[in-house]
């Protein structure tokens, strides 16, 4: 049985409606086009085979039906035009018949055999495959649970990912396991520590790009520097050995000393105080002694070595400078401050050297090169570059961090997921030795069925559902036309039309009058949902929807057919709560009308119809359907009482784009009540006295000029009222309406608006 059915996306069922609490009995009211034999197409598209199912419903579904245990069976406009207008012919419909008690008792106990088969499969070898399949269920979900809590785990020492780390439920998370290990693995080497210290770099610490380095063209300066420094510390500096002092200044080694010494001497005097034993020993003659000794060359040379020096000293303190600035950003493993400290005492030794030098010049000297040094620099260019690498390209490290932490999560699982693969396959071998036993006991039960449709075929007829067709017609007084059973093609029986008094007539239907074909039409389903045209479907429960049955029928045959109805949803039993189906092939009735008179008689609680039963009422506003149930009590009065109903709705919604709508319901409401009642005073003296100025006196004009059509003092069409009726205040529209029925009937408007 359905027990729901959703629509949604088809014709004006734009938004999601669901049809909830459906029973064995289901009554649906509505008035033309608000959406009723949309629900009918719906169960007639689930009647088809999936191949010529319409695409229409596809975001419509429903819960309860089987297409192998159920058969539904739509009567509507398509019913006519499939079984009587495309053609001549009709199936016959098969009924039971008692006459043979063989094959009756054939049937019973090939049913039995047949059941015991049922049973076996249900009771014994389902529960065996449900329990393989649940086993296997237990492991899978064991299975994904663990590899979420590995995930889980993992994620605590990277909280700063943890939100926004994808796949958070456990089934996705799963999924991309088994995703990564089905392509290699980007890095299949990756460890816990690996992941910990690119967490670090890339999310924990705050990470800045590093502005300062070595620079590499001060690099290449001191190492030239070095290479003149060498050369001249390497060369013997002396002075002028031909002066007769050279010897002593030589021998002495006080080339320092006395160069310091005469340069407080002065040069034009004849004889002046010694610089060192501060007596007037110096004359001229010993100045120029000292000139010619300290000659030119000597003093070139030295100068030079002097130059070299302050700009040796000057570039090296630019490349400690430079080494502090990478100290102040940068200084993992305190390499760049080990290194500053060694460079700086490597430089401080080689000013020395150039300094002994300066005094003893005639000593050869020599500095250590910088290139000593150039794989601790290198290293630390090279740990810059990647840094500022990595800096610039920060997001793309962070997706690799990511990469990197899939492969480590699905490598963690991989083992975990083989040792279930394998349990899994053990799984497989027994279900599918179950599967070829149920394979066996399937065949038994095909067996089975085939000898019952069989020996069915032996005992049904077709002639029963004529007679009951043609005593109807007779009954109902068309007494022109009856239905007949041609020969039978392939061993199934067929019906036609035929005149009474015309035994080749051809095409009966369409000579028809549209109640004529309503009925027959009816009446062949009516027997179809008693019978079967079909031996393979006999055995499936019927499903039966009638949408307007009553089109073009007279008040007689109205009744006939709302009787005929009664017999599908009449109770079993004469108990009051009894819930069941008096027919036992019936399974559940959906019947929908637009017909207020149809609906009543055919839903009458003292009717002996099923209890199981409730009440849909089907509405549609701005072209968009709703449907509501009211219970197991008909709401569905009669169509005054509904617009009343509807203008209490529409009342609520306090929606100005309904005005219209709400005008043309109180409209209906004043002309059925003004003509019903023979209304005799003049509805207009009421307002007489409400200025032109007033808003209300536009809506009351509109309205009561709707009453009395063709009236000459206002024109409810001319646009200005129609312009301001659709742009007013909704509850001015209602108090209008108020306001004329206190005038005409106000104890009727307080009975019906309460």
């Amino acid at each position: 049985m359905i027990t729901n059915i959703k629509l949604k996306g088809i014709s004006s069922y734009k938004n999601e409606v669901i049809i909830d609490d459906l029973k064995k009995v289901n009554f649906f009211f509505g008035k033309n086009g608000s959406g009723k034999s949309t629900i009918a197409k719906f169960l007639y598209n689930l009647s088809l085979e999936e191949i010529l199912r319409s695409t229409d419903f596809n975001n419509c579904s429903q819960t309860g039906y089987l297409d192998d245990n159920y058969e539904i069976l739509v009567f509507d406009e398509k019913f006519t035009e499939k079984n009587f207008i495309k053609k001549d012919i009709q199936n016959g419909i098969f009924s039971l018949n008692q006459g043979n008690e063989t094959i009756d008792t054939l049937i019973e106990n090939e049913n039995i055999f047949l059941q015991q088969n049922i049973d076996y499969l249900k009771d014994i070898l389902q529960p065996k495959k449900d329990k393989i399949i649940q086993d296997d269920k237990v492991n899978f979900d064991k299975l994904k649970k663990e590899c979420f809590e590995d995930r889980k785990n993992a994620l605590q020492f990277f909280l700063k990912i943890k939100d926004s780390f994808p796949y958070k439920q456990i089934q996705n998370n799963f999924d991309k396991i088994l995703n990564v290990l089905s392509n290699p693995l980007s890095n299949d080497n990756i460890t816990f520590e690996d992941l910990i210290n690119a967490y670090k770099r890339y999310f924990d610490n705050e990470f800045v790009k590093i502005n300062s380095n070595i620079s590499r063209e001060l690099y290449s300066k001191i190492r030239k520097q070095e290479v003149e420094l060498n050369k001249l510390l390497n060369e013997v500096i002396i002075g002028n050995n031909d002066v007769d002092i050279a010897k002593m200044i030589n021998d002495l080694g006080i080339r320092n000393w006395v160069s310091t010494g005469i340069s407080f001497l002065k040069q034009d005097e004849d004889l002046q105080i010694c610089p060192f034993c501060q007596k007037e020993t110096v004359d001229a003659e010993l100045i120029d002694k000292f000139e010619n000794y300290f000659d030119e060359n000597y003093k070139n040379k030295i100068s030079e070595l002097e130059k070299l020096k302050t700009d040796y000293i000057s570039n090296t303190s630019l490349f400690l400078q430079e080494l502090k600035s990478i100290l102040g950003e940068f200084n993992e493993k305190n390499i760049v401050s080990n290194l500053y400290d060694s460079i700086k005492t490597f430089f401080d030794e080689n000013v020395e050297q150039i300094d002994l030098k300066i005094k003893d010049s005639n000593v050869r000297k020599e500095i250590k090169s910088l290139v000593n040094f150039k794989n601790e620099i290198s290293n630390i260019k090279k740990i810059i570059k990647k840094h500022n690498d990595d800096f610039n390209n920060i997001d793309s490290n962070r997706k690799q961090f990511e990469i990197d932490l899939w492969c480590y999560l699905a490598r963690e699982s991989k083992e975990k997921i083989n040792e279930y693969h394998i349990e899994k396959y053990n799984c497989a071998i027994d279900y599918f030795f179950e599967l070829d036993a149920e394979n066996y006991i399937n065949s038994l039960i095909s067996e089975s069925k085939e000898k019952i449709e069989q020996w069915k075929t032996e005992t049904v007829t077709t002639q029963e559902a004529i007679s009951n067709i043609n005593t109807i017609l007779v009954n109902s007084g068309f007494d022109g036309f009856l239905i007949d059973e041609k020969e039978k093609v392939n061993n199934i029986s067929q019906y036609y039309l035929k005149r009474i008094d015309d035994e080749n007539s051809n095409n009966v239907f369409k000579t028809l009058s549209e109640g004529e074909k309503n009925f027959i039409s009816f009446l062949y389903f009516y027997q179809l949902c008693l019978g079967t045209d079909s031996i393979d479907r006999s055995s499936k429960k019927k499903i039966i929807v009638i949408d307007d049955p009553v089109s073009s029928l007279d008040s007689q045959v109205l009744f006939i057919v709302t009787t005929l109805v009664h017999q599908l949803i009449a109770k079993k039993g004469n108990s009051p709560d009894h819930l069941m189906l008096k027919n036992p092939n019936i399974q559940q009735v959906f019947i929908l009308s637009h017909n207020i008179y149809f609906f009543k008689e055919v839903s009458l609680y003292y009717r002996p119809i099923c209890h199981d039963k409730t009440f849909f009422h089907i509405t549609k506003i701005k072209n968009i359907s709703g449907v509501s149930c009211t219970g197991s009590k008909n709401e569905i009065l009669d169509d005054y009482t509904l617009l009343w109903n509807s203008l209490k709705s529409l009342r609520i919604k306090n929606d100005s784009e309904l005005n219209i709508s709400v005008c043309n319901i109180m409209r209906r409401i004043l002309e059925s009540y003004v003509n019903f009642t023979g209304l005799g005073k003049d509805s207009w003296d009421f307002f007489s006295t409400i200025p032109v100025t007033d808003p209300k006196y536009y809506i009351f004009s509109a309205l009561m000029s709707e009453i009395n059509d063709g009236s000459h003092k206002i024109s409810a069409l001319d646009n200005i009222f129609y312009q301001r009726v659709l742009n007013e205040v909704p509850q001015n529209l209602f108090t209008a309406f108020e306001m004329i029925f206190r005038e005409i009937a106000e104890p009727h408007y307080n009975a019906m608006m309460n």
